[in-house]
């Protein structure tokens, strides 16, 4: 990880110099003024460039993308003649406007944006990760927000930068800054290296008014710099010990089945067992299978054993010293000489590990998402490459097949055969994301792996017995990083299970949870989503009176596209897709209910699929270019931001044919005669669902839908109409009009509802 010292201080000074240099290196004094003219008016008008990130790729030059960030940051009075002119404590938008909560992130009508930096190339054209001049193309994109409401820019949500293995984001090789996304032109002009260019991007996102929050991890890579580090903050494996005792345990097991089997098949039997475990892969004849399996069912016994008892505190303490002694010697450090990540360049890294492993070190791993106590060691792979385990629930039930987290390292937060807590290990967790913080100066982090923290799968009597991070270690982190920046804000990710919002929001201190919209997009009609709305009112009455929870409404993230949940908005068709953005902006949840909706790079143009694959390659994601989509995408969003009706108001379901898909609603503002009235045929064009006419399927199926012929509704009792907005393809707004036409004495008619099709009307 060494390198060549590098940076640039971050202050009005450094950063007029770096875009008076930028704007020279890209020529912006060769843009015609006309030009230059229409850029500046257009962001003058919405905030921000009105433009898909797949448009601007092909379309914005790096000049013209410079002119349109100087505006933006005009916007945001950082920048002004030509000079930027903030105060460098005030980087963020949150301190700039005196924020001393987090309520900020929690705001109806505001938007979180998940971003891959890699992925932000043109990928249509390209697998080269995206580079600087990528990322502000980004950034001039991002929506505005409404801040004299109190509803910031949309705030930037960054997934993992760091190198990666096992080709995932989310399983780092270090915790720097991934080589990859390293612009080599800022490398030579300007001395900057990937962190620094990373760094330098979210300052200038957040002096264009954005918030940025960051992806962190209660666990890190198998190997990962942190661990070799700092070896006692994970749990350890000596491999080849188990080996020799498993092998001295099938030579004792050996003598007691020669009693009831003929010798000979029994030695046959025992030398695959033998060889099995280090890895070779050799056929069972039959006639020594029922041996075989005896061998295998009593070494399971001593396999469970022996991997208890080497995760005990004692042997684990051992274990550290002797890791610590491994990677510091390599490095020629003393034998207890603490080491830090920048110790270890990537050949010592690479060094490292091979020594490790040729000493049977292995650090242990995560496992299933329904696993409890220890992984049990079982065999090497096939070819003896890595270590292969056994996990089970809290009852002992088998859940290996679940199992897809062995290349990951949980940190050794608790001593799982008694339940203490490992205070060293906590300290160095959330020290590490205090610095993380404030080397990026990042306003809130995501918090990954998050479900199933207090269910039984995770704790038995308020007692961790998972590797998941504990509800006590998740406290204290939030506890720490809120009392230093009061502003700063956290989300969990958990998916709602068992409704555990007074665990998460008052017990572990986080702000927002991420829902569960993604992987039950099918279920999320009209009235559910009020439903929702409703039930966190009712919590946060009774629970939020000092500081309220939040759940975000999601469009997009990166759960989605996994085989296992295949829920994404393109499966909908465009105008599916399109009504699903606007039922999370229409749908508001009043004052006890405030929850922001995050959507991903790519949503706006209708990409129907790409995110997952970038979460695992490096490289640039592929895009749909899909204008019109995202015309109306956007105006949807600037209605609803400038809407005070859909910003402060509350939804409330007026009339649902669940076997039609029929839908209408009004949203009310308290003291206001105005509302706002919808109807809308909410059944996609087409959909995988669990649901059809009102009955559960037994698994996903694809059906498609169809309009709805001669439907009508009258307008609430007491009420008369006094007009509709409808979408102008041409302004690419919607436009106020009192002509109505298919009103009809006081009830609206259909001849032919599409589906996903929606009327907004305001009504008094």
């Amino acid at each position: 990880m060494k390198a060549a010292k590098t940076g640039m201080k971050i202050n009005s000074e450094s950063l007029t110099g770096f875009i008076n240099e930028l704007k020279n290196l890209y020529e912006v004094e060769k843009v015609d003024e006309n030009r230059k003219k229409q850029l500046i008016a257009r962001v003058n008008k919405y905030g921000y460039f009105p433009y898909p990130h797949v448009k601007v790729l092909k379309e914005l030059s790096e000049a013209e993308t410079i002119i349109t960030l100087e505006e933006k940051l005009k916007l945001n009075s950082t920048y002004r003649e030509n000079r930027f002119t903030f105060d460098e404590n005030s980087l963020s938008p949150l301190q700039r406007a005196k924020f001393q909560n987090s309520e900020w992130f929690k705001k109806e009508q505001h938007n979180i944006k998940l971003i891959n930096l890699a992925g932000l190339g043109n990928g249509n054209s390209t697998k080269e990760p995206g580079k600087f001049i990528d990322w502000l193309k980004q950034l001039v994109t991002l929506p505005a927000g409404k801040p004299e409401e109190g509803i910031l820019s949309a705030t930037v949500y960054l997934i993992p930068f760091h190198p990666r293995e096992f080709g995932c984001a989310y399983i780092p090789k270090h915790s720097g800054v991934s080589p990859g996304l390293e612009d080599e032109v800022l490398r030579q002009k300007f001395n900057l290296d990937a962190k620094d260019q990373v760094k330098l991007f979210i300052s200038l996102c957040q002096l264009a008014g954005h918030p940025v929050i960051y992806d962190v991890l209660p666990q890190t890579g198998r190997f990962s710099g942190l661990i070799l580090s700092n070896p006692y903050a994970a749990r350890w494996f000596n491999i080849k010990q188990l080996i020799n005792q498993l092998t001295e345990e099938v030579s004792r097991i050996k003598e007691e089945l020669k009693e009831q089997n003929h010798p000979q098949q029994v030695d046959f039997a025992a030398d695959i067992i033998i060889k099995t475990l280090s890895g070779e892969n050799l056929p069972i004849p039959d006639d020594v299978k029922e041996i075989f399996d005896s061998f295998e069912n009593r070494l399971l016994l001593q396999k469970k054993k022996l991997s208890d008892q080497m995760m005990k505190r004692e042997n684990q303490l051992l274990l550290h010293k002797k890791a610590r002694e491994i990677i510091n010697g390599i490095l020629g450090k003393s034998e207890n000489e603490q080491i830090s990540e920048e110790d270890i360049s990537d050949e010592k890294h690479g060094e490292i590990i091979g020594a490790l492993i040729c000493q049977g070190l292995w650090p242990a791993g995560g496992g299933a998402w329904n696993s409890a106590g220890t992984p049990v060691f079982d065999k090497m792979s096939e070819g003896g490459g890595y270590p292969t385990f056994k996990h089970y629930d809290y009852e002992g039930n088998d859940v290996t097949h679940f199992a897809n987290l062995d290349c990951q390292t949980p940190y050794y937060f608790v001593n799982l055969e008694n339940g203490k807590y490992n205070e060293e290990v906590i300290e160095f967790f959330i020290d590490f994301l205090k610095k993380l913080r404030n080397e990026y100066n990042f306003d809130g982090y995501r918090v990954d792996h998050l479900d199933h923290i207090t269910d039984r799968v995770s704790e038995e009597n308020d007692v961790p017995i998972s590797y998941r991070a504990p509800r006590l270690v998740l406290r204290r982190m939030n506890e720490e990083l809120k009392k230093d920046v009061p502003y700063f804000s956290t989300l969990a990710e958990y998916m709602l299970w068992d409704n555990m919002f007074k665990q998460y929001h008052h017990d572990m201190k986080f702000d927002i949870l991420w829902g569960n919209d993604i992987i039950s997009q099918y279920q999320k009609n009209v009235s559910q989503i009020i439903q929702d709305n409703a039930r966190l009112e009712e919590y946060n009455k009774t629970y939020g009176q000092e500081r309220k929870l939040s759940i975000l409404k999601v469009y997009n993230n990166q759960d989605g596209e996994f085989r296992d949940i295949n829920q994404y908005p393109g499966q909908l068709g465009e105008s599916g897709a399109i009504f699903k953005w606007f039922k999370l902006k229409f749908i508001p949840g009043g004052t006890w209910a405030q929850r922001p909706v995050m959507f991903i790079d790519g949503d706006e143009s209708f990409t129907k699929l790409g995110i997952e694959e970038v979460i695992g390659e490096e490289k640039s994601m592929t895009r749909e270019d899909h204008s019109e989509f995202f015309h109306k995408f956007d105006a949807i969003n600037r209605f609803a931001l400038n809407n005070r009706i859909l910003e402060k108001g509350k939804a409330r379901l007026y009339f649902e044919n669940n076997t039609t898909g029929f839908v209408s609603w009004l949203v009310e503002l308290e003291c206001q005669r105005e509302k706002l009235f919808i109807t809308a045929n909410q059944r996609p064009p087409q959909e995988y669902t669990r649901i059809k006419d009102g009955q559960e399927l037994n698994e996903l199926t694809y059906i498609e839908n169809y309009p709805l012929e001669s439907v009508a509704i009258e307008l609430p009792e007491g009420f008369s109409m006094i007009s509709e907005f409808i979408y102008n393809r041409q302004t690419k707004t919607f436009e106020e009009t009192d002509k109505i036409i298919n009103l009809i004495e006081g009830t609206l008619h259909y001849e032919n509802l599409k589906p996903s099709e929606f009327h907004i009307y305001k009504i008094t």
